[in-house]
């Protein structure tokens, strides 16, 4: 699979992306809808998950994974842009591939786009959890419980 680097040309756009996101959203009250994108660039460039050497997949259709860590392990991430950070865990997380992958990074970002939590997942812990949910999306608060995630931030 075609693995991005995360350069500071790509750093760069993010952060003009996320500028012209917050324009629009100031401008119009109405989210853009880049916080996947924006999600999985931020979590691939974060210093506290360089030991997992994340490079992110050039195919954003790519079956099952988001990104390649080391040792070729598959990793879904979530990223998740709560409005009311007070209430951060009560949303759900977005729809987890049917396909198998390794672990799961779930960054929660605050309304600057600013990744403020990190929790980590193997997949053998996660699939009873999603299973449960026919639309395969649990509940933030169920992801981050200690039983199922690592708190990495």
């Amino acid at each position: 699979m075609k693995t991005l680097k995360i350069t500071p040309d790509i750093k760069r756009i993010v952060g003009q992306a996320i500028k012209v996101a917050l324009t629009y959203e100031k401008l119009t009250g109405r989210k853009l809808g880049i916080t996947g994108e924006i999600g999985e660039v931020l979590v691939c460039a974060h210093p506290k998950l360089k030991k997992y050497g994340l490079k992110l997949i050039a195919n954003p259709l790519s079956a099952g994974a988001d990104a390649i860590g080391r040792h070729g392990k598959l990793v879904q991430i979530k990223a998740k842009r709560p409005g009311d950070w007070r209430r951060r865990y009560l949303g759900r997380i977005s729809k987890f591939a049917d396909h198998n992958f390794n672990y799961a990074i779930l960054a929660l970002i605050n309304s600057k786009y600013e990744i403020k939590e990190l929790y980590l997942a193997s997949h053998k812990k996660l699939a009873p959890i999603l299973g449960r949910y026919p639309r395969r999306n649990p509940p933030i608060a169920r992801f981050i419980n200690k039983k199922i995630s690592k708190r990495l931030l």
